[in-house]
């Protein structure tokens, strides 16, 4: 007997499955011929009623164990394609490595070279010296950022040179009508408020270290970093983190994870949650910054809400009616309306509503199983985007030194502009994400603090509806 898609092991069991049901109906209906009682009618119903039981045996034992097959199947080459990519990306790792150290001991020999073709009678002593104590120029911006290559520009800001001279137009209108800027002495460039606070952001260093290197006093350091976020959002943020709410967009975004996904196309965005310890607060409960965060379908951040002690106890996004989500009109799958919904995290609490579904905590059923296993990979697709963004721009990943309104403001902007590098396809080198590690900013879930009630039965019904579409459509 053959079963498209099985392993010799599971033709086995079902064989086995089917010849035990098989010998359980010849049994009974044995029993039935050798019964004294003489109602053939009441015999024939019997026996209709051993096959009809027997057939429906047959059919939930093929398609259970074909539909375990199928999902392990999957299961088994998602596994292999991580395996694949982690590999990928430790080799690259390596390489990278080694090439830095062969580089790093040419240019020694090379120096080496070169110290004894130099003239004698140059103290011992200050070579010493001057090799213990690294130079560091204070002037980072006018000395060191203009000598660097294309290659290096592009590590030390995590933009092209190209795409620094764009923002710099873009933003200098803005710019030079901030009075911290042009005002006070000494006055700040464009230039140099843009190179910056894009430092800050791609290097992750401490904010004392950034304004020793740009000449600038801590504080005023704070407020040109400001400037130049309050610039971004005013100039570029409107376009940019929108919720879909035009049709066009709505259908464009919903057919995009459909695509990717086999999730129906009612699907508008992916949520996400993390936390970013902060330095700057000394009150401990006070320390951990809360992100949730909003992804279409080409993985841009589309709506960000940001907390902290207090204020991160506000409730989850779109938890609530009547919001963004709910006013977007209606799909209409298998003719059937559907609301427009995002995807939520599972154990983060969120409620359960028509607009704000989740996977399965205990799937049963085949379909179940079909809508957790889409529900995982977009959820992986999120932890990819994050970490994308914290790899970009680094200061994510490290604790941060300032208030929570400030940073508060920085990240938003840092958003904006990720989606907007995204859009302009900037490079993003692989090596820059070597040290993130997004498990690491796993957030606590809120309170509890929803009950069921008659939305969460409607959403119940309409992640079933999904669940059997998904299921339906696969192949």
């Amino acid at each position: 007997m053959f079963y498209p898609n099985t392993s010799e092991v599971e033709k086995s069991q079902m064989d086995e499955e089917l010849e035990l049901i098989s010998r359980n109906l010849i049994s009974v209906m044995a029993k039935l011929k050798k019964s004294k009682h003489n109602d053939l009618q009441d015999r024939k119903l019997k026996m209709a009623r051993l096959i009809r039981l027997h057939l429906q045996h047959v059919q939930t034992t093929v398609v259970t164990l074909r539909r375990r097959t199928q999902q392990r199947t999957r299961r088994r080459f998602r596994m292999l394609r991580t395996f694949f990519m982690r590999q990928m990306m430790e080799m690259h790792s390596n390489y990278l490595h080694i090439y830095a150290m062969l580089r790093l001991k040419h240019s020694q020999v090379m120096d080496s070279d070169s110290e004894t073709s130099d003239v004698d009678g140059e103290p011992q002593v200050e070579i010493g010296m001057q090799g213990t104590f690294p130079c560091f120029d204070s002037h980072f911006f006018e000395h060191v950022i203009p000598d660097l290559s294309e290659e290096e520009f592009l590590n030390t800001l995590h933009v092209t040179r190209g795409t620094f001279e764009t923002l710099c137009k873009q933003l200098s209108p803005t710019l030079r009508t901030s009075d911290e800027l042009t005002q006070r002495a000494p006055a700040i460039s464009t230039e140099k408020c843009v190179a910056l606070a894009l430092y800050f952001l791609a290097s992750g260093e401490r904010l004392s270290l950034i304004a020793e290197r740009f000449s600038l006093p801590r504080p005023r350091t704070i407020k040109c970093l400001k400037v130049f976020c309050n610039a971004v959002m005013s100039t570029l943020g409107r376009a940019l983190r929108q919720l879909p709410q035009h049709p066009v967009d709505c259908n464009s975004v919903a057919e995009g994870f459909q695509r990717e996904s086999n999730m129906p196309a009612a699907l508008v965005g992916v949520l996400g949650v993390c936390s970013i310890p902060i330095r700057a607060n000394g009150d401990a409960k006070n320390s951990i910054l809360r992100m949730e965060y909003l992804l279409d379908d080409r993985m841009l951040f589309r709506e960000l809400q940001l907390g902290c002690g207090l204020r991160a106890t506000l409730g989850p996004m779109f938890s609530h009616a009547p919001n963004t989500l709910t006013a977007i009109p209606k799909f209409r799958i298998n003719s059937r309306p559907v609301p427009a919904f995002v995807l939520a995290p599972v154990y983060q609490n969120y409620p359960l509503r028509p607009w704000l579904l989740q996977r399965y905590t205990d799937p049963i059923a085949p379909h179940e199983h079909d809508f957790n296993e889409v529900a995982e990979h977009l959820q992986e697709l999120s932890d990819c985007a994050l970490h994308r963004l914290m790899s970009r721009w680094s200061f994510l990943s490290q604790p941060l030194d300032i208030s929570f309104h400030t940073a508060s403001c920085i990240i938003t902007a840092a958003a904006v502009l990720h989606n907007l590098l995204e859009e302009l396809s900037e490079p993003h080198m692989l090596e820059w994400g070597n040290s993130v590690d997004v498990s690491k900013f796993r957030a606590e879930p809120l309170p509890d603090s929803v009950g069921e009630d008659a939305e969460s039965h409607t959403a119940l019904e309409v992640r079933d509806f999904l669940a059997r579409t998904i299921s339906s459509t696969e192949m």
